[in-house]
């Protein structure tokens, strides 16, 4: 991709009467001034690839890694592979959409009554015979493409299969190719991580966990929980003395995701949502670290869907509308204490309950609580299309982060390809500010981050389910 100039939003020449300086119409102006304003004064930046001088101690670093792009010494070869690094790349992202379409088949109550299946490891034989439920669930998402259904699911399949020219009478059998595909990689990953399990080294399955997605479609999975983890560690940086309040005031968030049906945890029975920007924004806020109506809040991200939705969410924003949140929880989950109280806490700084969608009769034991965000926190949100492994922005010293995010994205690249994303992501951000993932991430990385330790977070009483933080602190 060439050097795309980011969208400028202009303000048009406002005009004050004399009757305007009256201060209550004098106020109403300045507001309507500010619809116009963008949200982030970033206007003028472009999205570039890095360059090799940019990249040349990274892949020193990693030089006898044997990893593709490790052998690099010069800018030509930096060039061509850089390029040819992005397009491979974005070329998962439709792999990811198949993930998340073959997930909307499994899970999905909105375009059919019929049962979700209870897991991945339930949707085919262990000669790969797809099961009866789940092709009955396959007709009936064919079936609802076929309606005039206003399911906004069903229309971005139904748009997605146009644009990869699928035949109407071949979708069905493109829906069962692709989950046989899709439930085969689950296995192959469930026995990667049981043998580094079994291989004796306790570090095994961490590293292992580190790199798990490497080839896979890169999904828009998002989920709640991990924004836990993210705020508890934070809390515990305040006490240890790393953070400080009003510290945060520009945050870029890598792979905010969006709530498609992603997971046997996953839903569908309400809008299209994305979560992290504002779990992070009612983090801070929570925790006095910065004042959130003025927080500039970035979204780095590739999948179109991602982009898209966020862009207009903020735009939205901008016009007085609030963004609303629906938070589900099975309540058979087993969460912790903590883990509920975070949820019944959630979006509590930044706006207002609202009254949450009925839950379909399939789900069980399903609660929902709604949030309605204020419109002056999502307005101060922008979304980006960059490969943080490829591309970067320039930023000036104003603009650079305090606080960077990166949960369940560095997980699907090798390791040379974090550690280029560890030097992006060092490049754009403050010194002293942080930066946190939920991945183990190598060690033959430049030192411009510090690394602070990892915290190990439990959403669970017995603790078989949670996060490992892992953080860093650009020096």
């Amino acid at each position: 991709m060439s050097r795309v100039p980011l969208k400028r939003v202009l303000c048009g020449r406002v005009t004050i009467s004399r009757d305007v300086w009256r201060p209550r119409l004098w106020r109403r102006a300045l507001a309507l001034c500010l619809l116009c304003v963008p949200a982030t004064d970033s206007r003028d930046l472009v999205v570039r690839y890095l360059s090799f001088a940019e990249v040349e101690e990274t892949i020193r670093l990693n030089g006898d890694s044997g990893l593709a792009g490790s052998d690099i010494h010069d800018s030509v070869a930096w060039n061509g592979w850089v390029r040819a690094a992005d397009s491979r790349v974005r070329a998962r992202i439709d792999r990811g959409i198949e993930d998340s379409i073959s997930n909307f088949i499994l899970y999905g109550t909105s375009f059919t009554d019929l049962a979700r299946i209870q897991g991945v490891e339930y949707a085919a034989s262990d000669e790969d015979m797809l099961a009866t439920a789940v092709t009955a669930r396959i007709h009936s998402l064919a079936t609802a493409l076929r309606s005039s259904t206003q399911n906004e699911r069903v229309r971005l399949v139904r748009d997605f299969l146009a644009r990869k020219q699928i035949p109407p009478q071949t979708v069905e059998e493109f829906f069962k190719e692709n989950l046989s595909r899709f439930v085969g990689e689950q296995r192959a990953y469930r026995k990667k991580l049981e043998d580094a399990g079994s291989a004796g080294d306790p570090n095994a399955v961490f590293f292992t966990r580190g790199t798990l997605f490497e080839t896979r479609g890169l999904s828009v999975d998002t989920s709640l929980l991990p924004n836990f983890a993210l705020e508890d560690t934070l809390r515990v940086m305040i006490e240890k003395s790393v953070l400080s309040k009003d510290s945060i005031r520009r945050v870029a968030v890598i792979g905010p995701g969006l709530d498609f049906t992603d997971k046997r945890d996953g839903y569908d029975f309400y809008p299209l949502q994305t979560v992290q920007p504002f779990a992070v924004l009612d983090a801070l806020r929570r925790l006095g670290l910065g004042r959130t109506e003025s927080v500039q809040l970035t979204c780095l991200d590739l999948n179109p869907w991602v982009i898209a939705h966020v862009r207009r969410l903020a735009d939205l924003a901008r016009t007085g509308r609030s963004y609303t949140v629906q938070l589900p929880r099975d309540v058979r989950a087993e969460w912790s204490p903590v883990a509920i109280s975070y949820w019944e806490h959630f979006g509590e700084m930044l706006g207002s309950s609202a009254k949450p969608l009925p839950t379909p009769a399939a789900l069980g034991e399903v609660v929902v609580r709604a949030v309605a965000i204020e419109s002056r926190f999502a307005a101060n949100i922008t979304a980006y299309d960059l490969n943080i492994v490829t591309q970067t922005l320039d930023l000036p010293p104003s603009q650079k982060f305090d606080l960077v995010i990166a949960t369940n994205v560095l997980v699907y690249y090798d390791r040379l390809q974090q550690a280029l994303a560890m030097a992006n992501i060092a490049r754009m951000m403050n010194p002293k500010g942080v930066f946190l993932a939920n991945s183990v991430l190598p060690s033959q990385h430049t030192d411009d981050l510090e690394f602070l330790g990892r915290r190990n977070v439990s959403y669970t009483l017995s603790g078989a389910y949670g996060d490992d933080v892992v953080v860093y602190r650009r020096r």
